[in-house]
Formats: C-alpha cells, structure tokens, sequence
C-alpha cells in the first residue's frame, strides 16, 4: 500500500512537472510570435528619408502623356518643343508666357497667309498679348498619333506626331515646364495687332541716339527662304530691327536689365568662323530668344544671314525681291543649316 502511494506521488508530480513546462513553453511561443509580428510590422513602415528620397524624385520630373493631354497641355508642350527645337520666334514666346499667360488665337489660314492642306484653324501662339508668328495647326490622329505642324508665319517648319513631341520634351525633363505653363494658357483669345500693321509702318530710326547696328546690316532686306515662296522682309535702321517673323526692337548699346520686351541690346560673336550680332532683350542673356544676324557674302552679293543661337541657318536675306527668289531656298555650303 505504502509504494503504490509512492508510485502515485511520483507520477502526479511528474504530470505537474510536464504541465508546466508545456504551459512555459506555450506563453514563450506566444511572446515570441508576438514580438515577431511586431518586428515585421515594424520594419515594414517605411522610414523617414526613403520617404523623403521617393518624394523627392516624384518632385523632379513630371512625365507626360500624349494620351491625356487637355487642350491647354497640347498649346504648351508644342510651345515648350518648338521653342527648344527652332528658336527665335518661339524662343521669344515662351520666355515672355513664362513670365505671364501663353495666349492662343484661333486664326483662319486665310487670315494667316498659311497655304497648308491642314484643315480646321491655325493656333496662334504669344506670351504678349499681341500677334505673333509663332503657329502651328492639328492635323489627322488622336491622342499620341495627332500630327502637328508648326509654323513661323507662313514659313512651314516640319510635321511631327503629338507623341514625339511628348518623348523628345519627356527625354530632355520638360515635363515641369509645361505643366507649369499649362496652368497659366488661355485658349481662344483675341491678340492685339497683326503684321499687316509691321508691314505699313515704317521703322523709324531714332535721330536722338547714336547709331548702334552696324552699317553693313541696315537697309531693307528681302528673303524668299520661306518654304511657300512668299517674300519675307527684314528692316534694320540704325537703331531699331524689325522682321517679319515677328522680330521688332529698338535696340540700344549695353543691356539695362529693364523687362521691357521692345528694347533690346546687341552683342557681337563669332559662331562657326561667321560673326554675327546677337540681338536680346533686355535682362536676358544671348541665346534666350535672341535674333542672330550677319553680314556675308554669297554668290559675289551682300546678304544678312539669320540664325539661331546655335548658327543653325533661318534665312538668308538679299537687296532685291529678284535676287530672294532666285535663291530662294538654297542651302550655302559655307552656312549650317
């Protein structure tokens, strides 16, 4: 009797034993599952600075998409594109829009002189208020495939689908530019003047001042480099350019700082062996929109040669409207085109 107590003692206290060791056990798993599930909920919570990291690389660069482009992102990223890609006149737009609004005019191609076989109107494009040259018109296509061909004046500049457009200002992260600019774009505006009032009014040379512009440049100029065979004239006094891809300025020696769009300095450089005189506005550097022109020589006659920044030939300008066609649209070998 006296060892079967014993046997039932010891076999009770090795169930208490076992009992509380599974009992251990189980409350250690349960700590230990707990402190892994917030372990991993923890470390899944992003920190502070990639946060930051991914903020600020969503900040940098807005991508564009030809696809869901309203009118207004349409006006500006044409704008944005031709102005990188030609320069000049849309150059002188878009610095003056980004310091405003970007207005676009809905113009008939009669009321332009534009003899395209674009149907439906030609977008007017300034940052002025005023007319402009700076045009472009909507062809066939939807979305990326919509084909847009961009003018100055009635000098056709090329064809290009909205979507190469939309690659080449995403490549070059523009995407920011015309977007901004998209906020400040109003749509059907009625712009101030047009170049039937460029044509009618003389440039009046400023007897008070100086001459500044050199004497082989002044004159009236003739160009037929227009790609429609039209007569494009540049008048150049001795203080005040004017031309008819919608460059007017009265310009004076040194560059003031003043934002006044119709005062401008000259320069002189030296661009691919050929000097020209860089014509800007004042509180801009040269290149930001300026007109370059040259003195040259071709084919034993004086002409004024217009570039780009990049001395990218525009126009080569002759004394007569007979010599502009006779060499309308030839390319020199001494120029860049």
């Amino acid at each position: 009797m006296k060892k079967k107590l014993t046997v039932l003692v010891a076999i009770s206290a090795a169930l208490t034993l076992a009992g509380c060791s599974q009992s251990s056990q189980a409350n250690t798993q349960s700590q230990s599952a707990k402190s892994s599930k917030i372990a991993k909920k923890t470390s899944t919570k992003p920190t502070a600075e990639s946060t930051s990291s991914k903020s600020s690389s969503n900040d940098d660069f807005v991508k564009l998409s030809a696809d869901k482009m309203d009118y207004k992102t349409t006006a500006s990223a044409i704008t944005v594109y031709a102005a990188q890609k030609y320069g000049d006149t849309w150059e002188i737009a878009l610095n003056a829009a980004e310091k405003g609004n970007l207005d676009v005019a809905f113009r008939t191609k009669d009321a332009t002189g534009i003899s395209a076989d674009n149907s439906g109107y030609v977008y007017e494009v300034s940052g002025t208020g005023k007319s402009s040259n700076a045009r472009y018109m909507l062809g066939g296509g939807d979305g990326s495939d919509k084909q847009v061909t961009i003018f100055v004046k009635q000098r056709n500049l090329g064809t290009i689908s909205l979507g190469e457009i939309v690659n080449y200002l995403n490549s070059k992260k523009a995407g920011t530019t015309v977007d901004s600019l998209a906020k400040n774009t109003q749509l059907n505006v009625k712009l101030q003047g047009d170049e039937a009032a460029s044509k009618t009014s003389p440039v009046q040379s400023n007897k008070s001042s100086a001459s500044v512009i050199p004497a082989n440049l002044q004159g009236t100029w003739y160009t037929a480099d227009t790609g429609n065979g039209n007569i494009d004239t540049l008048t150049v006094s001795s203080n005040k350019i004017n031309d008819e891809a919608g460059f007017s300025m009265d310009v004076k020696k040194k560059n003031t700082g003043s934002s006044d769009t119709t005062t401008g300095y000259m320069k002189q450089t030296a661009i691919n062996g050929i000097n020209f005189y860089s014509f800007t506005n004042m509180g801009q550097q040269p290149g930001q929109g300026s007109t370059y022109l040259a003195p040259h020589t071709e084919n034993g006659q004086s002409v004024v040669v217009s570039a780009n920044s990049n001395g990218r030939t525009n126009a080569v300008y002759w004394k007569s409207e007979a010599l502009a066609k006779q060499n309308a649209n030839k390319q020199f070998k001494d120029l860049k085109y």
